[in-house]
């Protein structure tokens, strides 16, 4: 059986549509953005009678010129794929959202403008006397851990009964409160009206109250893009919220241990 191949090649590429298009009016090209104008007018015979297909086509043409004037571009081979580097977009894209305000000087940043303190890094790893060693300056096993003293000394008036180990576990929470209430007061400062968003409930755990249970079940409600309008209630779910429910339950007290 003879086959015509000429004739096989021939149908075969009529399937596909040429990679040249012409167009009256050239089309505006920013491939930094991957965009191309058309400014050539519609066929409205062809926008009433086949608008699907003609749009269809129209996107064709202008994509194919599009592509076509990216293979101008330099061509780099890597790893087995063609890649080309776009040049530097012309066309400026408006923002979504407004740009973001610089952020306000903390109260330690303030200070140190008016006294003319600058900040000197400091190297990480400190030698450790004791150990004669190298150690990190904080973090795990840092120099001056806690953790490594096996023993304090009891200053002169002091109780002797007292446990210091102890004592310096809650200073150091104290410590860490503190500085976690000054990171607050920064942010407070620097915030537009002074004020704090309200804080996300704590993590689901065994302990838990029934206060604290309440309130993160509150949050997660509320956590939908109606603000819980539309979320159903649980069976036997308090409706009380907020400062009600906390003097609800400082009254049964009350009552309780009268």
């Amino acid at each position: 059986m003879d086959v015509d191949l000429e004739a096989v090649l021939e149908a075969k590429k009529a399937q596909y549509k040429s990679i040249e298009v012409r167009k009256d009016v050239e089309l505006q090209y920013d491939v930094g953005n991957l965009l191309a104008t058309d400014l050539n007018p519609l066929d409205h015979h062809a926008m009433k009678s086949r608008r699907d297909e003609y749009l269809k086509g129209l996107a064709r043409d202008n994509t194919q010129l599009l592509i076509n004037k990216i293979w101008q571009l330099p061509v780099e081979k890597a790893d087995g794929m063609i890649l080309v580097e776009l040049p530097t977009p012309s066309t400026v894209l408006p923002r979504e959202k407004p740009i973001p305000k610089p952020k306000g000087l903390t109260a330690w940043e303030t200070f140190a403008k008016a006294k003319g303190i600058k900040n000197r890094k400091r190297s990480r790893m400190v030698f450790d006397e004791s150990g004669q060693e190298w150690k990190p300056r904080w973090g795990y096993k840092r120099v001056d851990d806690p953790k490594d003293k096996w023993m304090i000394e009891i200053p002169d008036r002091a109780d002797p009964y007292e446990d210091y180990f102890e004592k310096q576990a809650e200073e150091k929470k104290e410590k860490i409160a503190k500085n976690e209430y000054k990171r607050l007061k920064n942010i407070s400062r620097t915030q537009k009206g002074g004020r704090l968003k309200a804080p996300l409930p704590p993590p689901l755990t065994k302990d838990m109250s029934k206060y604290q249970l309440t309130h993160a079940l509150g949050k997660a409600k509320e956590a939908t893009a109606s603000i819980g309008k539309f979320t159903k209630s649980l069976v036997r779910q308090c409706s009380c919220r907020g400062s009600v429910f906390v003097f609800i339950v400082l009254l049964t007290q009350f009552h309780v241990a009268r």
